[in-house]
């Protein structure tokens, strides 16, 4: 049933038209020649009609011409073996034509690509082919792909936000603008990039998709820390409802990428075991989570979310890339990649296996934007998504606000949603940090600075806070002590602030203390009694506690300052209106799923 064509083709015989997209004939592996000897035959003119066979062949090919060779040798390959003569060289116009107008990403990509096509196409018309079935003159199919930067830019919004503070945002505004900062870095992730990371390649090869990888662990960390940032049950199941309604609105989007992120952080041991904090919400918000939970967990790979997905209209929907990426790594395992005599022939089966999943997501790269992109507000949660967190350090300060009981487990329990593929991310480059962190201060000071001195106030300082879980307070980021933060004052901050450790926020330097009046415990408010060293008393905040609840302390460590009268230990709000402690920055890279 094999048979070979000029030694670079092998195809099967079938009855009918076979799912590779021939009629009564399979290609099952080829040589690059063999295949695009096959693409260029799939072109017939007669006169001025033009038929193409085998649509589903070449639709494969193109998309994933690049896991076989680069874009530049296909094109030699196509140009070179299309000069044979006449007929041949308007079937190699043809299928050139086929590829500009199928995707005209590749040229859009690749200047070197779109030059080489347009030399060979002023070769041709030099030649004056008199030919209406490839009308070369036709500068909409030759040059389609340099239309494409007007037609793939997001909207944007110019009209003014009157809040960048999380508690104060809607959750279709959060909603709307993560899906802007997710869109931009999934639409950038190319097929080369897919290869790499299929094929074992580290996820550093691949920076697009490293982006795309980064964007959704820090977005899970995120969620972690603005949770873990109130002091009370009662305040983190508030946040914890905030964000269910974020992932309602992602549903209804259709962002199911960043859906997992959001419920992955939402599920993830740190939150999970907060009991205490889950008892608190509405079983409205219950519920809401149980179905989240139900509709991406992992049971029977992922049926529940990949029947969904199938089923909903192609007007815009983002693909959780996991899911998909775990398809690519298993294909390329599972099959081999060459077949034929001696094993020299690309294995074309394998290629179509491959292109199934990846035709998912170029599909998605390619739909419109539904929501408009709000540059003060993705400038805000760029960098506070950039944050790197060790996954140790956030379930420390989880035991901290709730230490163990009986009603929560004693050691970490796995993730519910979690995907365990992002491990290989890394924080952001510091050039590219540093322009986030500009780009920040100037949507912020845009907001909030109302007279235009280049000054924010206390109290504003307290309303921005909220977007950065254990941020210092007002008096650590006003260097100068004058009562107001610069521009450069808040800039040096955060590109300093990188350097801290999470954990560093929840540490206190106690040593013993007498007290020479009636003092309470701040984490019992039992008194410390005794004649002499009744307590403990840290250095840095000046909380008082007892010796046994010491190392049970649920507060951050707040340095005492004279200017902001605030009291000492309170830990009411690490990132929220209060101000935490210590911030931490590009950690390691956290296991967000």
């Amino acid at each position: 049933r094999h048979q070979k064509i000029s030694g670079d083709l092998l195809l099967v015989d079938e009855p009918s038209k076979s799912p590779d997209g021939t009629n009564g004939v399979t290609v099952r592996g080829g040589t690059l020649v063999g295949l695009v000897e096959f693409g260029i035959s799939c072109f017939d003119i007669n006169g001025k009609d033009t038929r193409v066979d085998n649509q589903e062949f070449l639709c494969v090919f193109f998309l994933m011409h690049e896991w076989i060779s680069d874009s530049l040798t296909v094109a030699s390959t196509i140009i070179s073996l299309c000069q044979s003569n006449r007929n041949t060289l308007r079937r190699g116009l043809l299928m050139i034509r086929f590829w500009i107008n199928k995707y005209p990403e590749a040229f859009e990509a690749n200047k070197s690509l779109a030059q080489l096509v347009e030399s060979f196409f002023e070769r041709v018309n030099a030649r004056d082919l008199d030919d209406e079935a490839v009308n070369l003159g036709d500068c909409t199919s030759r040059r389609q792909w340099l239309r494409l930067d007007s037609l793939k830019k997001a909207k944007s919004s110019g009209a003014a936000v009157n809040s960048l503070v999380f508690h104060q945002l809607e959750a279709e505004q959060l909603a709307a603008q993560l899906t802007v900062l997710e869109f931009k870095a999934f639409s950038r992730i190319r097929l080369t990039d897919l290869k790499r990371y299929s094929t074992g390649e580290s996820l550093r090869s691949s920076p697009s998709l490293e982006r795309s990888v980064s964007l959704f662990n820090g977005l899970s960390q995120w969620v972690q820390c603005m949770i873990l940032s109130k002091a009370t049950p009662a305040e983190r199941a508030r946040v914890v409802a905030k964000f269910l309604e974020v992932a309602e609105e992602l549903h209804r989007i259709r962002n199911y990428n960043t859906l997992m992120a959001v419920i992955g952080g939402l599920t993830h041991s740190s939150i999970a075991r907060l009991s205490k904090t889950h008892a608190c919400l509405s079983q409205r918000s219950q519920k809401m989570l149980i179905d989240f939970v139900e509709l991406l967990a992992s049971s029977n790979n992922f049926h529940t979310y990949r029947k969904e997905y199938a089923d909903v209209p192609q007007d815009f929907k983002i693909p959780i890339l996991a899911v998909h990426l775990k398809d690519l790594i298993q294909m390329s395992v599972a099959l081999p990649d060459t077949v034929g005599d001696n094993d020299q022939m690309i294995n074309w089966r394998k290629v179509s296996q491959l292109g199934l999943t990846v035709s998912v997501l170029r599909t998605a790269q390619r739909l419109l934007l539904p929501v408009e992109e709000n540059q003060d507000l993705c400038n805000t949660l760029r960098l506070s998504l950039d944050c790197h967190y060790t996954e140790d350090d956030i379930y420390e300060v989880s035991l901290l606000r709730e230490p163990r009981s009986l009603l929560s487990p004693s050691t970490p329990t796995k993730p519910v949603v979690f995907a365990q593929w992002v491990s290989g991310s890394k924080p952001p480059h510091p050039e590219t940090l540093r322009r986030h962190i500009c780009d920040m201060v100037e949507a912020v000071f845009k907001v909030y600075d109302h007279d235009r001195d280049d000054m924010i106030s206390e109290k504003e300082f307290e309303e921005i806070a909220e977007n950065f879980p254990f941020i210092d307070s007002f008096a650590v980021l006003d260097a100068d002590n004058d009562g107001m933060i610069s521009k450069t004052e808040l800039n040096d901050y955060f590109i300093r602030a990188n350097s801290h450790a999470l954990k560093s926020s929840f540490k206190h330097d106690f040593h013993e203390t007498s007290y020479f009046k009636p003092t309470f415990c701040d984490r019992c408010t039992g008194l410390l009694w005794g004649l002499i060293k009744q307590g403990w008393k840290c250095r840095g905040c000046g909380i008082n506690v007892h010796k046994h609840c010491k190392d049970t302390v649920v507060m951050e460590c707040r340095t005492r300052t004279s200017t902001t009268g605030q009291q000492s230990g309170s830990g009411s709000g690490g990132g929220a209106g209060g101000g935490g402690s210590q911030t931490r920055g590009g950690g390691g890279p956290g296991n967000a799923a």
